[in-house]
């Protein structure tokens, strides 16, 4: 029997992605339903190709569109809208494997959602975990849900992993790019455009997790991802600069092996991984070849350079609610910059200000969670107005 699939944000890089990778293996699998936030002309390309039972986006306005595109295409999928009827397609009993790939704070509920129904998550939102990690994990045990990593470096990990003893792990180390910074004059930092700040040396990624790379705040998320995702300490946690972008990351072993993962910088890899998993599918990816490739290079990161990555690292010592303020008050900042109102030094200044302002609380619910998070876009929305034509 074929393996049911939900992908939330099918029309982003990573739900584009995975049905290049369903296409290559549709023996395996069928596409339940396909979700897009707007993007309605492209989501009706979808359900043109893969007939899904339900297509779903946020606003109404946009149903309307998509009901009368699908219908000129003679399709009998059903069109759906807004939050509500998201949480409950997500639960359906005939979805197997759910693909969270919303990006951003927006794609929290649907996550959650879908571990309470106890499905095979394949997680590309790392934000769930950065802003209710702990939440999010035992609910994942309590309903057997399957927590399945897409980031490059949290799938390397998984694979590292798979085939050994997680008690004999000193630390696990995380590679970056380093971005499109990596070498440019600090002194032009405050010149930096969007356009220079989305053109990634090694990925092509969407735009808030292009800048999140240039500021490498992306990096500092995932360390917080990794600690929920395996259960470690911020201690066991390293992360090196490897511009090449071929070893995704390394579990450093107390024998003194290094474990790590490496091959072509192309998201299908480690979704062809978590949809085959326990076994392998064809991701239509061929292998490196070591012969023909750059030397490969590793090095620390900069604080002055990157001053994101080390607030990140600060706020995942702290916990509880503090890294969903920085989240928070990182998509402000980082949306702001994306429409031209700030500079790119400003992101920092923005973030940090806003996690000073807060006091820590412990998070009970997921109320909570959405609680704090909106209270922390109101204060780094305030914050930001300082820095706005200055």
């Amino acid at each position: 029997m074929k393996n049911s699939v939900i992908i939330l944000g099918s029309t982003g890089s990573i739900g584009v992605n995975t049905l290049e990778v369903i296409s290559a293996n549709q023996d395996n699998f069928s596409i339940f339903a396909l979700t897009a936030n707007s993007s309605v002309e492209n989501l009706s390309s979808q359900c043109k190709i893969y007939k899904p039972r339900y297509a779903h986006v946020s606003r109404e306005e946009d149903a309307k569109k998509l009901s009368l595109n699908l219908k000129n295409m003679d399709l009998n999928t059903e069109v759906l809208f807004g939050r509500e009827s998201l949480n409950a397609l997500v639960a359906l009993q005939e979805i197997d494997t759910v693909v969270c790939a919303i990006s951003g704070s927006a794609g929290l509920e649907s996550s959650l959602n879908a571990v309470k129904s106890g499905k095979k998550i394949l997680l590309a939102n790392k934000e769930s975990l950065v802003m209710c990690g702990k939440l999010f994990m035992d609910l994942a045990k309590e309903s057997n849900a399957t927590i399945l990593p897409i980031d490059s470096e949290h799938n390397a990990l998984h694979q590292c992993f798979s085939s050994n003893d997680e008690k004999f792990v000193q630390k696990i180390i995380l590679t970056a790019s380093g971005g499109p910074f990596l070498k440019m004059d600090l002194n032009d930092f405050d010149k930096i455009t969007k356009e220079q700040a989305l053109d990634h040396p090694t990925w092509n990624m969407g735009n808030k997790i292009s800048i999140d790379s240039a500021t490498m705040m992306n990096k500092g998320l995932e360390i917080i991802e990794a600690m929920y995702l395996f259960d470690l300490k911020l201690s066991q946690v390293d992360v090196v600069i490897h511009p090449q972008s071929i070893v995704h990351s390394m579990v450093c072993y107390s024998d003194g092996s290094i474990i790590s993962q490496v091959s072509k910088n192309d998201m299908k890899i480690p979704i062809s991984y978590c949809l085959g998993w326990p076994e392998r599918i064809s991701s239509c990816v061929n292998l490196i070849d070591l012969t023909k490739s750059q030397p490969l290079t590793f090095e620390n990161i900069s604080k002055e350079r990157f001053p994101c990555f080390y607030l990140a690292k600060e706020v995942a010592a702290i916990g509880e609610s503090v890294p969903t303020v920085m989240n928070a008050a990182n998509e402000v900042a980082v949306s702001a910059f994306l429409k031209n109102s700030i500079n790119f030094n400003d992101i920092y200044k923005i973030i940090y200000e806003t996690v000073e302002k807060h006091n820590k609380e412990k998070i009970i619910s997921i109320e909570d969670v959405f609680r704090i998070d909106n209270d922390s876009r109101i204060k780094a929305t305030e914050i930001l107005k300082h820095y706005i034509n200055l």
